[in-house]
């Protein structure tokens, strides 16, 4: 059984944990980057199977001081979003639609606060094709792209592609 939950404090160590095992599909994080993230995050929530810890979702609104390259290429092509920032699910609970149950709750939830389009990033180099047959299937669209250096991103020691993709709400 999924259930979907508010974040809270006591969840830190789980978020940091599931995120960087997740790298590098999943941007590695130090604790005072998750601390700044969480600080701006407009929807964060936390997903457990059969009552244990299974994944998260952090999503930003516009308007953020966010020094991440791909939320400023954003935030110059879109106004009224929200930014799917990291979704990480742990491997044993892969499979097991968490990530549908969490993109179906930020759907409805970014409907009713009145935004226009959820916007999201995923690898290109190295390639995440799941995740791009994840997002299609919530009829997820192409929007850009953008190529990072090796180098400049904790998370990677290599260079980086991404394709932006969007889903328009109105």
């Amino acid at each position: 059984m999924i259930e979907l939950v508010d974040y809270s404090e006591d969840m830190f160590d789980f978020v940091l944990e599931s995120n960087n095992i997740n790298k590098p599909q999943v941007g590695f994080l130090k604790t005072d980057r998750l601390e700044l993230l969480i600080s701006q995050a407009n929807y964060f929530k936390v997903a457990r199977f059969n009552s244990e810890f299974a994944g998260f979702l952090l999503c930003l609104p516009q308007n953020k001081n966010y020094d991440s390259l791909n939320y400023q290429w954003v935030s110059k092509r879109f106004s009224n979003f929200i930014y799917i920032d990291r979704i990480s699910i742990l491997p044993k609970f892969q499979n097991e639609k968490i990530g549908s149950a969490l993109y179906t709750d930020l759907i409805y939830f970014s409907a009713f606060e009145g935004y226009d389009t959820i916007v999201c990033e995923v690898n290109v180099m190295p390639p995440n094709l799941g995740s791009i047959r994840f997002h299609k299937k919530f009829d997820f669209e192409e929007c850009g792209s953008q190529f990072t250096e090796g180098g400049t991103l904790e998370s990677y020691d290599y260079s980086v592609e991404v394709q932006f993709l969007k889903k328009d709400l109105k």
